[in-house]
């Protein structure tokens, strides 16, 4: 299964709920309170995310619309981090250039450090080894944006190597913080069997 988000929206519905974030914070957002949270409910990732929660309440419909695409795409992303074929990808701009790209992978890494730390985790020595380096990883990449580029193919060759490393870190996080959260193909899989 392929999960597709349109950029385009979550900037749209973002500016509707009053959020600053660019839509690569707010997805790497989710990510982190996702990977660190499993009892997250789409109402507290809006909450932290936007500033509207009251113009939902008071019966904003614009607001009310946009809130209710973005805990489809709260539940699209528990899917995407779940599925067995490893679908998940963080959300950022495609077809700019290599340079705006690196923006908004800087933007999704603070933004999945965010999302950590909103959930309160403050160490990780409880887990392998591996999701401390990742994180620190992060760290390092929230700031991409300074980075000098080469000019040439290699940009994008480093990109794509970059946006691999944190989708498969990612997932390496999320399976390590949550190892109870099975895929329903599993499931079957094993009492079919």
């Amino acid at each position: 299964m392929t999960y597709e988000i349109d950029i385009e929206r979550v900037q749209k519905n973002l500016t509707t709920l009053g959020s600053e974030a660019s839509p690569s914070e707010a997805h790497g957002t989710l990510c982190g309170l996702l990977c660190s949270r499993a009892d997250l409910e789409p109402q507290e990732w809006l909450a932290l995310t936007t500033s509207e929660a009251d113009a939902i309440e008071q019966g904003d419909i614009l607001a009310a619309e946009a809130a209710e695409w973005f805990s489809e795409l709260f539940f699209q992303t528990v899917a995407a981090l779940s599925d067995n074929n490893l679908n998940f990808y963080p959300l950022l701009p495609e077809d700019d250039s290599e340079m705006v790209q690196l923006e908004a992978i800087a933007q999704w890494a603070q933004g999945f450090l965010m999302g950590l730390s909103l959930a309160g985790i403050e160490k990780f020595t409880d887990y392998q080894e591996e999701v401390g380096e990742f994180v620190e990883a992060m760290t390092s990449i929230s700031s991409a944006d300074d980075y000098d580029l080469a000019g040439d193919n290699s940009d994008e060759e480093a990109i794509t190597e970059l946006v691999e490393f944190i989708r498969i870190g990612v997932l390496l996080v999320n399976e390590e913080m949550n190892p109870l959260r099975v895929s329903v193909d599993i499931i079957e899989d094993q009492t079919l069997h």
